[in-house]
Formats: structure tokens, sequence, C-alpha cells
């Protein structure tokens, strides 16, 4: 049976990869690490052309540059959990002990399956002239499922964790992974003369999505038996071909922004609307069916049309869009060396998700050392916990940056970096 063993772990290890890239998250990244050191409170403080990712109505703000300019701001963050890929590493190159494996799958089948993610940016350009603000970015989506049988067989082939055969289902596990290109660009104005001592402003984005490409696959009912593996997971990825628009769509994002002395305050929703959605024309499919007893081997993972995809896929492609996501922050200026800050976001509903669906975090900025900004925060999000910190260089109106963040994810660790390359505010 070693063959059966072989393919089993194939098959699986090549989700867990697939999952496991170090990637930004939001539709429009975050081009800033400061906010990636704050724990992404920064609704309220973003100015220039970050305001396009975290609140158009800043742009109307006291406060706002007249001009700025950002070029390759990258980072991401990526993870698997419960079963972290830290929790691996310690045996590279080693034969991993039966007790492990065990303890693992232990931990799994509690967890509900093994779970991966990926979201991550590149900013290529990031651009403000007062009220105004453009920025054009390209970010990665990714998620994965392997059910506890699937991890199983992935620990110990169908030969079973005492050495005898077993039956081991696949359902249950998923894989979707989504490149798309986004340009914004956002206007504030502010509302009142602000002779109250306070200033309010509210802002609008616009934004033109294309997908550039899709992979999405689920299981069927793949399973192994004492004597045979049934694969039957099929998938419908975007064609590889030069053209890299697989689905295009328009949307809009609103914000609002008031102050008061030291005390700011913002709020968006983003995603009011948006059109987005996968152009079928592009799309392919693969049956991703296969079967192996030691005597037999039948496969069949040839392009088909879409259309021969399963309709439960197909459903799932079709839903496979932008959700309106809330937020609202405040930041306040206890002196002129601190800074403190707080967020909250919410996803409304299941879609596209780049980074977590739910978040609320808060930090502090320090400037009591000349030219350097220190940052550190905290946050609650979906399933987990994180920590921040980070380091900005500002020599004038140039910036140089980075940020970064530990998240804990059901039992899993999920780091997250964010680097601006040249920025001028």
């Amino acid at each position: 049976m070693r063959t059966l063993h072989q393919s089993v772990r194939v098959t699986l290890t090549a989700l867990l990869v697939s999952a496991s890239i170090e990637g930004v998250g939001a539709q429009l990244p975050n081009a800033n690490p400061a906010a990636t050191g704050l724990s992404g409170a920064y609704t309220a403080r973003a100015r220039g052309y970050d305001a396009v990712a975290w609140n158009p109505a800043n742009l109307g703000m006291p406060g706002n540059p007249g001009f700025s300019l950002g070029l390759l701001a990258v980072g991401g963050s990526s993870g698997l959990d419960p079963i972290s890929l830290s929790d691996f590493a310690p045996y590279s190159g080693k034969t991993l002990p039966a007790t492990q494996r065990e303890q693992w799958l232990q931990t799994v089948t509690t967890k509900g399956g093994e779970h991966g993610s990926v979201d991550g940016g590149v900013t290529f350009l990031g651009l403000s002239a007062g009220p105004v603000a453009f920025q054009v970015a390209t970010t990665v989506a990714g998620s994965s499922t392997i059910s506890a049988d699937g991890f199983e067989a992935l620990m110990f082939g169908n030969a079973g964790r005492t050495g005898s055969p077993t039956n081991l289902s696949l359902t249950g596990s998923t894989l979707r992974f989504g490149v798309f290109t986004t340009a914004g660009a956002s206007f504030g104005f502010s509302v009142g003369d602000g002779k109250s001592g306070s200033h309010l402003a509210l802002g609008v984005t616009g934004k033109y999505i294309v997908g550039n490409a899709l992979v999405m696959a689920q299981d069927q009912g793949s399973a192994t038996s004492t004597n045979a593996v049934s694969m039957n997971f099929p998938m419908v990825f975007s064609q590889p071909d030069s053209n890299p628009v697989a689905g295009a769509g328009v949307g809009a994002d609103l914000g609002l922004a008031w102050s008061r002395g030291k005390l700011s305050f913002g709020t968006t929703v983003q995603n009011v609307f948006n059109s987005f959605a996968w152009d079928e024309t592009k799309l392919r499919a693969k049956s991703g069916t296969a079967m192996f007893n030691g005597e037999t081997n039948v496969q069949d993972f040839d392009d088909k049309p879409y259309s021969g995809a399963p309709a439960a896929l197909r459903a799932r492609v079709a839903d496979d869009k932008f959700k309106p996501i809330v937020s609202g922050g405040f930041a306040y200026e206890a002196s002129p060396m601190l800074i403190v800050s707080a967020d909250g976001r919410q996803q409304i509903g299941d879609g596209i998700a780049i980074g977590p669906k739910t978040q609320v975090g808060g930090g502090v900025e320090f400037r009591g050392i000349p030219a350097l900004r220190l940052r550190g925060g905290a946050s609650y999000i979906t399933d987990g916990w994180g920590v921040s910190g980070g380091v900005g260089l500002a020599l004038g109106k140039y910036e140089l940056g980075v940020g970064g963040a530990l998240r804990q994810v059901n039992g899993g660790k999920e780091p997250a970096i964010t680097i601006n390359v040249f920025s001028i505010r």
C-alpha cells in the first residue's frame, strides 16, 4: 500500500503549501508600516495617499499634506492553524515521531480541520494632492482547509495510526486563491468652517477592480479505504494565457472624519456597492478524479470547459464577491511625543476574505526620539489575537518604515510584515 500512502500525502501536502505563501491585507492594501505596527488602528490617522485604503474623509481634515507620494510598499501575512509552520520547523530533515503526530491529530480534530490562509499585496503607486488621492495595487488572498481525516492521512497514510488500514474521508477539504489589481481614487472635503474648534469631513473612494487569477477547489467525496484511494477533488481556475483579466467590477467606499482638539475620530464603509464578478468565459475546470487500488490506476486531471465543473463549485465562484466592511476608530494626541489610537473592523457576510473578518486593535506611537517613530499594539482578531510593533525613520518629508505583527489563530501562528521603500509626506 506504499503507493496509496504517497498519493494521499502528496495531494494533501500540496494543499498545505498552497496556503502557506508569504503575502498584506485589504482590497486596497495598507501601504504604511505605521498601521501594521499599531495593529491596524489607523482609520482616524491615515492622511495623504494612505486615506485611499483607510478613510477618504481624512483628505478633508487638518494635517492632510498638500502632497504625498509612495512607491513599492509591500507586505503580507500567512499561517497554518492549529498546527503552524513553526511547529513543523524543529523536525525539518528528521523523522516526525508518532507520538507528536498523534498529538497534532487530536488538536486538528478538536479544531475541525487544519486551516491555511494568505493575504498580501504591493502598492505600486500612492499619490495625493490636497483633497485628492490615488492608489494602484495588487492583492492576493488565499485559504485552504484539510479535514481531520485528511490530516490523519497526511500524518499516517491510510495504513492507520496503529498500522491497521482504515477508512478516511476528505469531505470538507477546500482550496481558494485569487489575485486582484485595484485602482482607487479618493476625494475628501470638509463640512463647516471649523470655527467652533471642531472639524468634520466626508469622503468617497471609487475603485476599479480586475481579477487576475483564480483557483478554487472543493472536495466531492475523496476517501481512502483498506485497499483503495478514491479522489474526487474538482477544480476551477482562470486560464493561464496572456490575458490578465479574468474578472472585473467597480466599487465605492464612504468615509466620515471628525476632530476636536487632540481627539479625532473616523469611520468608513468599504464596498457600499461592488459589482466585481469573475468572467466565466475565462475560467476552466478539472475533474480531479483518480482511483488507486494496487491494480487499477485511473485518473482524470485534463482541462475541461467551465460548464463541466460541479454545480456546487460554480455556485461558490458566483458568490466570490467583495462584501461590505465597516470600520471605525479614534486617535488621541496625549502629548507631542505620544499618540494613542484604536480601531474596530468587521466584514459583513461571507465572500472574498482579505485579512481577518473581525479585528479590534489599539496602538501607541512614541515620538520622543528625534527622527524616530516607535510603535506597538495589540489586537483581537477572528479566532485569535495578535501583537505588533514597528519603527519609522523620518528625515524631513521622507520616511522609511517597517512594521510587523505576530497573530495567533486557533493556536497557530501567523506572521505579518509591511515595508515601504519610498514615501514622501
